[in-house]
């Protein structure tokens, strides 16, 4: 079956504290390109129109905040509380599920500080979690892993040809992921941080592996915000808007940028043209010759990028 022709929900654990990022606000609100971590990654499940439901899971200072940020959304996105650990987190997400309707076939799970997956990759994982009951992406280890004592002491080297890391997204058949919560003990919930070895534990149901593409990497420390930032200006949409010929009014101006900012897209307003951007609005409003007006703007913004290439 197509994964067009399931009923899919994705829940979106968004309640961590992040201390590996070391500052006070949780990695997931801090802004990539005038927006939040976890907007850019709710708004790509979003854009999936096959996609029914999506829950955020998010901590009690937080809630308000992303239920107004992702109210316009509010057709298919629902913002539930999360609790005190990853699994609790997402045993909340699972219960949100059930409430809705039709209650999914299949049921994605994706860190929110993952904001760059393609939607084929998603597609792979939900079409495999419906054959095999859970599915999951995986990418070959690049360190050697070791094991050592209570002393630090050197014990075993691991032969890393025989194992992966786990990555996102994870999917599950709904049944599958809700009995494994259900049958899930306290040292599960509180310690546990692997949902493909829950379903493994309590359903008997092994994983589907697929072997995933690189860009499924995690933001976790403030310098891999660099890096996701120029990732963004590559692949993703980065939007300025200019006024290049009469008077555009600010209502005019303002509802432009509003409207584009609401599809989750980065928007700014410039004065001129910058290369921090990589699709560009002119607004005219003159009774003058287009042709030679769009000329002039497209040499300007390529000699931008120029520049900024020498």
């Amino acid at each position: 079956m197509a994964s067009e022709e399931l009923v899919v929900g994705v829940v979106l654990p968004a309640s961590g504290t992040g201390d590996r990022f070391s500052c006070q606000t949780p990695k997931q609100f801090a802004c990539l390109l005038d927006k939040p971590i976890f907007f850019h990654t709710v708004m790509a499940f979003y854009r999936f129109d096959w996609i029914q439901n999506i829950v955020i899971i998010v901590s009690t200072e937080y809630i308000d905040r992303v239920t107004a940020m992702v109210d316009c959304f509010k057709d298919k996105v629902k913002v539930v509380l999360g609790s005190n650990t990853r699994h609790r987190s997402i045993w909340v997400g699972v219960q949100a599920l059930l409430h809705v309707q039709p209650v999914p076939d299949v049921m994605v799970i994706h860190d929110v500080v993952r904001p760059f997956f393609d939607e084929e990759v998603v597609k792979t994982i939900v079409k495999n979690a419906f054959v095999h009951g859970a599915a999951g992406v995986t990418r070959p280890l690049v360190s050697t892993v070791i094991q050592g004592d209570e002393n630090n002491m050197l014990t075993a080297s691991l032969d890393r040809n025989l194992y992966c890391a786990s990555e996102m997204p994870q999917a599950f058949k709904y049944g599958v992921i809700k009995e494994a919560y259900e049958k899930a003990d306290e040292n599960d919930l509180d310690f546990g941080t692997e949902c493909l070895f829950l379903a493994l534990k309590h359903c008997q149901t092994p994983a589907k592996l697929i072997p995933g593409p690189d860009s499924l990497w995690k933001i976790t420390y403030k310098k891999d915000l660099y890096a996701a930032e120029g990732i963004m200006k590559e692949t993703g949409i980065c939007v300025c808007i200019q006024s290049v010929t009469g008077s555009a009014s600010e209502t005019v101006l303002q509802c432009l940028e509003h409207h584009i900012s609401e599809k989750g897209l980065s928007c700014k307003r410039v004065s001129e043209v910058s290369s921090d951007f990589n699709t560009y609005v002119f607004v005219h409003t003159e009774n003058s010759d287009i042709t030679t007006m769009l000329e002039t703007m497209s040499q300007e913004v390529c000699d931008c990028h120029r520049r900024k290439q020498i």
